[in-house]
């Protein structure tokens, strides 16, 4: 018996492993109720996974042209994307640079939806790591490889076209 609270000792233990059991069901269920685009770097704006996910895209992505994209062709295709985006070739991309030019802002390596939703500046925030206000090549490589990883549900390093176009929910 415990002399402050009046309470059996055994008790007490009970009611402290209950709620600790309670805590920890809330906190998983906090856990998975958490939206998906707080986790996937990809999911991030709608807009922009929308618009990758279009076989459109995957097409311009598959070099090969064997309806799989490998990491290699995600990583050729995005450092070529970069690339374009750096007007100046100073190796970072800069707020101007991101949103292009009025009436120019379409990439001719995308589809006109994805060089929208990619030339926001959500998208850029998402990339930019450090909060430069600048994405360099490898914060814009490093957030394409995160998606590749999150689309490559097998973990074949290729995506085949179900990847491509599943929702990326979790």
């Amino acid at each position: 018996m415990n002399e402050k609270t009046g309470m059996n000792v055994t008790t007490s233990m009970n009611v402290t492993t209950r709620n600790l059991t309670l805590i920890t069901a809330l906190l998983s269920a906090l856990a998975f109720s958490v939206p998906a685009s707080a986790a996937d770097p990809m999911v991030g704006t709608g807009g922009y996974a929308r618009q990758m996910h279009k076989m459109e895209m995957m097409k311009m992505l598959d070099a090969d042209n064997n309806h799989m994209v490998t990491s290699a062709e995600f990583d050729d295709y995005y450092g070529s994307l970069f690339t374009a985006l750096d007007a100046n070739n100073d190796s970072a991309v800069d707020e101007k640079e991101w949103v292009g030019v009025k009436g120019k802002t379409k990439l001719d390596l995308a589809t006109g939806g994805y060089s929208r939703e990619l030339r926001k500046m959500k998208m850029m925030g998402m990339m930019d790591t450090d909060g430069d206000h600048k994405v360099t090549k490898e914060e814009f490589i490093g957030f394409h490889k995160a998606t590749f990883k999150v689309l490559d549900k097998s973990g074949d390093q290729q995506l085949d076209p179900q990847e491509w176009l599943a929702k990326q929910v979790g």
